[in-house]
């Protein structure tokens, strides 16, 4: 197995498709721990933390109704507002919007990486980018068989980028514990703390509801695992 992830922010070549639902080669919809439901949030998650070009968010739209479906099934906080996906004329203002959270020009209030906001690292190192992290993400892919698209523009470890390796270590029993260690060892140890600073700072009601309903499908994500773990 070895091929160029879609796994990637850049540009949005990637995203071709709506978020998806594991295929037949994944694991079996009958999976007692719900690992469906897992893998359904994490690309979801995936794909909402990309880019917010005009296909991506078309494929936002597309799924509307599995977005509702999974949140219905992991969400704890039935009171918490909804990610409400633009309309296409709205992409410019939401564009607009993910490059100055995330991109720049000037100060950027929150840089979407993880060597940014990891504590557990000497602190001359702390709130920079290509730390330690982003060679064991390598490492990490390559076992998995991807790399990331040389159309991305991205490093490593970019949110969406981690997220969509995850989702698609999770779709096969053979990768499963790959998954884990993405989960375990990185986003687990830094994705709190982006989403706290973007629930702070953004001025689009569709991010703020975003960093919220993925710190709320986090904690499903830890719960899906314990499970794993005590069975």
């Amino acid at each position: 197995m070895t091929t160029e992830t879609p796994a990637s922010n850049g540009a949005g070549e990637h995203r071709g498709t709506a978020p998806r639902k594991p295929t037949s080669q994944a694991r079996s919809s009958t999976d007692e721990t719900g690992s469906e439901t897992i893998v359904a949030a994490v690309d979801l998650l995936a794909h909402f933390w990309s880019r917010p070009v005009s296909d991506e968010v078309a494929s936002w739209a597309e799924a509307r109704d599995l977005e509702a479906e999974t949140d219905s099934r992991i969400s704890s906080d039935p009171l918490r507002e909804p990610v409400i996906v633009p309309d296409l004329e709205e992409v410019p203002a939401l564009l607009d919007e993910y490059e100055r959270l995330f991109v720049g020009p000037g100060q950027v209030p929150c840089p979407p990486y993880e060597s940014f906001w990891r504590e557990d690292v000497p602190v001359d190192i702390r709130r920079t980018l290509m730390g330690p992290c982003t060679a064991d993400l390598k490492r990490m892919y390559l076992e998995l068989g991807l790399r990331v698209s040389s159309r991305a523009g991205e490093l490593p470890d970019h949110i969406a980028i981690e997220l969509e390796a995850m989702a698609y270590a999770l779709s096969f029993d053979e990768t499963g514990p790959v998954a884990r260690q993405i989960f375990e060892e990185h986003l687990a140890r830094w994705l709190p703390r982006l989403c706290r600073a973007v629930a702070h700072e953004a001025e689009q009601s569709f991010y703020r509801n975003l960093a919220v309903l993925t710190l709320d499908w986090l904690a499903a994500i830890k719960g899906y695992f314990a499970v794993a773990d005590a069975g």
